[in-house]
């Protein structure tokens, strides 16, 4: 018998795949817009709250959006439907969909964002740093390999349309650090003392990847999109686990 369920029933299986209370401090996570006592229709997973996201989960008839960037950050002033983001907010309202996002928790979960990076990017026996509150570092296994070699298997296994490096020397690399997203310079002292050779990140300044390029650690950035949108089929797998018979899609990024 197939069972109905709730808002409510998403975000507490949500809550135990990315715990609120590991999100970063200055970050806001949990339901942007909607009712958490209403039935849910369907579920569609996406990056952001944008146009495209909001009319795929039209398409697919599902009530509820999971994002992983918020879609409020700060206080709201006004709603201005002239505006992209009013006319966004006025769309969710008017088809009765229900906003959630996870952010910075999915980003730490053990099979979050970050896990996935590093499944997707060969890295063996990813862990934290100590000191480091976001992303993993691990080794590409016995063998080192030419940074070239590594940045072009990055870029295929993402399916970025590129990729930036600080460094035009192809160097051997064996102890990498990765980031989905954006790049927090906070960790930089850290990378320099665990002795990491490469980082692999969605974006970073470019005077960061300057100093880091002077402590002789190449960076490979791949696109903030690239890095994050791996963890979604993998939501998807989770939340099925625990929710079955729920229609959950995956937007690709692609408009409708």
């Amino acid at each position: 018998m197939k069972k109905d369920y709730l808002v409510q029933d998403v975000i507490s299986v949500m809550q135990e795949i990315a715990p609120a209370e590991i999100a970063c401090e200055w970050d806001h996570v949990g339901l942007m817009i909607g009712d958490a006592a209403a039935p849910v229709s369907g579920v569609m997973l996406a990056l952001d709250a944008n146009q495209a996201a909001i009319d795929a989960a039209i398409h697919a008839k599902a009530n509820m959006l999971i994002t992983h960037h918020p879609l409020f950050f700060s206080p709201v002033r006004e709603i201005d439907y002239q505006t992209s983001k009013g006319a966004n907010i006025k769309k969710i309202i008017q088809n009765d969909i229900h906003v959630f996002a996870a952010h910075t928790n999915l980003d730490k979960a053990k099979n979050g964002v970050n896990q996935a990076l590093a499944k997707e990017l060969d890295l063996v026996m990813p862990m934290s740093l100590e000191g480091a509150e976001v992303g993993l570092c691990g080794s590409l296994g016995d063998d080192s390999r030419k940074l070239f070699d590594y940045a072009e298997f990055v870029k295929l296994q993402l399916g970025a349309t590129g990729v930036i490096l600080n460094t035009d020397e192809n160097r051997e690399i064996s102890r990498v650090f990765i980031q989905g997203g954006a790049f927090e310079e906070e960790v930089i002292p850290i990378l320099k003392l665990a002795r990491i050779g490469c980082v692999v990140t969605g974006e970073m300044k470019h005077h960061h990847m300057l100093e880091l390029e002077e402590e002789g650690i190449a960076v490979i950035v791949c696109g903030h999109e690239v890095t994050e949108r791996i963890v979604l089929p993998s939501l998807k797998e989770q939340l099925l686990r625990k929710l079955p018979n729920l229609p959950i899609s995956v937007f690709s990024g692609h408009k409708w």
